[in-house]
């Protein structure tokens, strides 16, 4: 997700428009991040830099977090969503989106095997062809996990 240059609340209302403050507080909070917005002196009306500048990776990848459970999408398509984070924030986020996804369908394109983790179904691509498919609770999920990168 992209973040632009721009204040949070406009950030935030790129995935709904119409939403209300209140909405916009719950889903900072559902992303653990109302507090942190909640002390800069202009909250929701502080600007940021172009990419988030301005946040924290951890503050950017969670504001990313909150507006993707503003829209009522069926599929979260996510690339990396803990990429370059410390391991106590990647946690924090990868549990965030493990309790919010519902019914919704994830896919995650990682090489991080933290990611990975909270899948039900994993897919090995290499070179553009798939090398390996397997389900959570078959032997073959543990091996294909072992492949991905650790923490």
């Amino acid at each position: 997700t992209e973040l632009f240059q721009d204040s949070v609340r406009d950030n935030l209302r790129l995935a709904a428009p119409d939403a209300t403050d209140a909405a916009l507080w719950d889903a900072l909070a559902a992303a653990g991040l109302a507090g942190p917005i909640r002390a800069l002196p202009r909250g929701l009306d502080t600007l940021l830099g172009e990419g988030g500048l301005g946040l924290s990776g951890g503050e950017s990848r969670r504001l990313a977090l909150a507006r993707l459970l503003l829209r009522a999408a069926p599929l979260w398509l996510l690339d990396e969503p803990t990429e370059g984070l410390d391991a106590a924030t990647g946690r924090d986020v990868r549990t965030r989106v493990a309790d919010h996804v519902g019914a919704r369908t994830l896919v995650i394109a990682t090489h991080i095997r933290r990611e990975a983790e909270i899948a039900d179904h994993l897919i090995i691509i290499d070179g553009g062809r798939i090398l390996a498919r397997t389900e959570r609770g078959m032997p073959a999920f543990a091996a294909a996990l072992a492949t991905l990168r650790p923490d």
